[in-house]
């Protein structure tokens, strides 16, 4: 592949989120490293701020064309950036994350229940005998932000088991 400027201005062009999370996190580390924390809640509460709630929404902005794949991912990048602030504040000044920190497990729950229905969506479909709903079942999961792969590989593994039932059914003689 042929790497040159124009090919460097669109990237950026389009993923300009990236290099905002990269000032935004280096900010915070910088600004975490050289204070001595003297102001430890504003300290704790900027970082937390900064990455849970300002790198998500700067997310959000720079591809809200997906839908609701950039709301999942947010999401998901919230509940990181809580984490991620837990380890930059030292564990003494964990004043306000002691508070908010519940909030990452309630984000966590959230996605693993949007994971556990796309999961069963995908398996319903396959087990049907129709083969009309799996193309809106991986449209549908595409949409709500699990890459295409990952939808289609499941699949392939449903239908791995729904002939695997067959086959234990015909062996028992129950049609």
């Amino acid at each position: 592949m042929n790497i040159n400027a124009e090919n460097i201005k669109n990237f950026i062009r389009v993923h300009w989120f990236l290099l905002a999370a990269a000032a935004v996190v280096t900010g915070d580390l910088v600004a975490a490293s050289l204070d001595s924390w003297s102001n430890p809640k504003l300290l704790e509460a900027g970082i937390l701020f900064d990455l849970s709630v300002v790198v998500p929404a700067l997310y959000l902005w720079c591809y809200r064309s997906r839908g609701k794949a950039a709301i999942v991912r947010a999401v998901a990048l919230s509940c990181l950036g809580i984490w991620v602030a837990g380890h930059i504040v030292p564990s003494e000044h964990h004043q306000v994350l002691s508070t908010v920190g519940f909030v990452r497990y309630v984000g966590l729950a959230v996605l693993i229940i949007i994971q556990l229905k796309l999961v069963l969506m995908i398996y319903r479909a396959t087990f049907r005998r129709d083969n009309d709903a799996k193309p809106t079942v991986l449209a549908t999961a595409k949409d709500a932000g699990m890459p295409e792969w990952v939808a289609r590989l499941m699949a392939w593994e449903a239908s791995l088991l729904r002939k695997a039932w067959d086959a234990v059914r015909r062996m028992t003689g129950r049609s």
